[in-house]
């Protein structure tokens, strides 16, 4: 399950919960491009991996990469916070289909993540 949401700061702010399935994303891309319209140029984005995440399903994977391909232009930074070994991998291996630059954080350093996504400032 996904959370968005974005403060005055301009970072959008995804909390990614459980096992994703393709429901999730047919709520969160229209939820994500309503928000993408009201702001401007590319955007910074903190993107944190609750203890509970267990990844995606088949259909919520593939819908991942629909989405990262759909909005590779829409970011300057992606931080993701996260515990695990396997999700800093994973991170790695999407991170070639967006033009941001992404970086993986433990869950210790999400200040610093927080910090980093936002200095990537809106165009």
């Amino acid at each position: 399950m996904f959370h968005i949401s974005t403060g005055d700061d301009g970072l959008v702010r995804v909390a990614v919960h459980g096992r994703l399935t393709g429901a999730d994303y047919e709520s969160f891309v229209p939820e994500f491009e309503r928000m993408m319209a009201r702001m401007r140029g590319r955007v910074p984005m903190l993107i944190e991996l609750a203890p509970d995440f267990a990844g995606w399903n088949c259909d919520a994977l593939w819908r991942d990469l629909e989405f990262g391909l759909a909005h590779r232009r829409d970011f300057e930074r992606v931080a993701v916070v996260g515990d695990k070994a396997w999700e800093e991998w994973a991170i790695k291996l999407f991170a070639p289909f967006f033009r941001a630059d992404i970086r993986y954080f433990g869950r210790s350093d999400r200040e610093a993540a927080r910090a980093w996504a936002s200095a990537g400032k809106p165009h």
